[in-house]
């Protein structure tokens, strides 16, 4: 693609969850405007082109594979390619490194900030997610929250922008996706009945400790418990000699169709994911945080979610036979999101 097109709305996306949150609203950017996708690469690999092309159908116009969640570098890359794109947009999503470089080049060319997934707060300044939120809501000319207490949250703010909730974008794509994953087979052979695993924060699986006390918790559980691990995970698992749990069933990293098909099938979620904590709402699983605080409170509120974290001193697995009673009923997440949100991208879009 020429660089010396212009574009009306540019959108910065930096990390996988980025673009599968974003699945739906991109095909919908692309129809209606003059709409340049951007993925900064900021977890680079080569079989990213999976995820985007083979699942979810998604093109990336520019992949910078920067490889870094450093923002200055992410920023000073992206400089050149949006500034000579002149959008008079520029929509970033979420909290990651490459949304706060993305907000800061919209604001270095005097882009207006369109920023999705507006007001989620873990209420914790020691996430390192967290400044960056607040930063970006600040900066942000439109913000759209993904539920009624996000929004809550931004009316306590130091906010300028103009404030919406029309949903949660994982919606659409999570309701979408899992009819394909009905039809996925594992390809592993599980049990019939399983938990479902899945770690990858560094306060989890780079801390000795917590990793030796989240081992030492799945070892009391009565069920069989599916893991998709991370490489990170697996590595620090041998170097600091942690023994997993004989009721751990170890499988390699999936695709996120895949991944769906084992959260429907499964029957309770661990998870320090917040993508995840979404997902499992959406689709009625119960779900235990592995972590002291969530930015996904309304799924805590409506006790569809609790925290436990690593140093809990209580039995994870009575936690979780108390979960599985739990029915979900409610989804605070919104219905048909990307239609509506697009419904205001027509209102302000000038």
């Amino acid at each position: 693609m020429s660089i010396d097109r212009k574009a009306k709305i540019v959108t910065v996306a930096g990390t996988r969850p980025d673009i599968i949150k974003l699945a739906h609203i991109i095909p919908l950017l692309n129809e209606r405007y003059d709409h340049v996708l951007v993925y900064s690469g900021q977890h680079y690999s080569q079989n990213m082109k999976d995820i985007f092309i083979d699942e979810l159908n998604i093109k990336t116009d520019f992949d910078l594979k920067c490889n870094t969640s450093d923002i200055s570098i992410l920023k000073d890359t992206m400089l050149p390619i949006v500034k000579k794109l002149e959008p008079s947009y520029v929509v970033v999503y979420g909290d990651t490194s490459s949304s706060m470089a993305a907000a800061l080049v919209a604001e270095a060319i005097n882009s207006k900030i369109i920023h999705l997934e507006a007001g989620v707060r873990d209420f914790d300044s020691n996430v390192p997610e967290e400044l960056l939120r607040i930063r970006i809501d600040e900066m942000a000319s439109y913000l759209f929250a993904p539920s009624d207490l996000c929004k809550t949250v931004l009316s306590y703010e130091q906010i300028t922008g103009e404030v919406y909730n029309k949903g949660n974008l994982i919606v659409d794509v999570c309701k979408k996706l899992s009819i394909a994953a009905q039809k996925v087979q594992p390809k592993n052979d599980l049990p019939a009945d399983f938990l479902l695993l899945t770690i990858h924060r560094p306060e989890n699986v780079d801390d000795e400790n917590n990793l030796k006390l989240l081992m030492k918790h799945f070892q009391s559980i009565d069920y069989n418990i599916v893991f998709p691990i991370h490489p990170r995970t697996k590595n620090n698992l041998l170097k600091y000699n942690i023994q997993i749990p004989s009721n751990i069933i170890l499988i390699e990293p999936v695709g996120y169709i895949e991944f769906l098909s084992l959260l429907m099938r499964c029957k309770l979620v661990l998870t320090d994911s917040g993508g995840v904590q979404e997902e499992a709402i959406i689709l009625k699983k119960p779900c235990i945080t592995l972590r002291h605080t969530s930015a996904r409170w309304e799924t805590i509120l409506i006790k569809a979610n609790i925290l436990f974290p690593p140093d809990r001193k209580d039995n994870l697995n009575e936690k979780i036979n108390s979960m599985l009673q739990v029915k979900i009923e409610k989804n605070p997440y919104g219905e048909n999101v990307a239609e509506k949100t697009m419904a205001v991208f027509n209102d302000i879009i000038v």
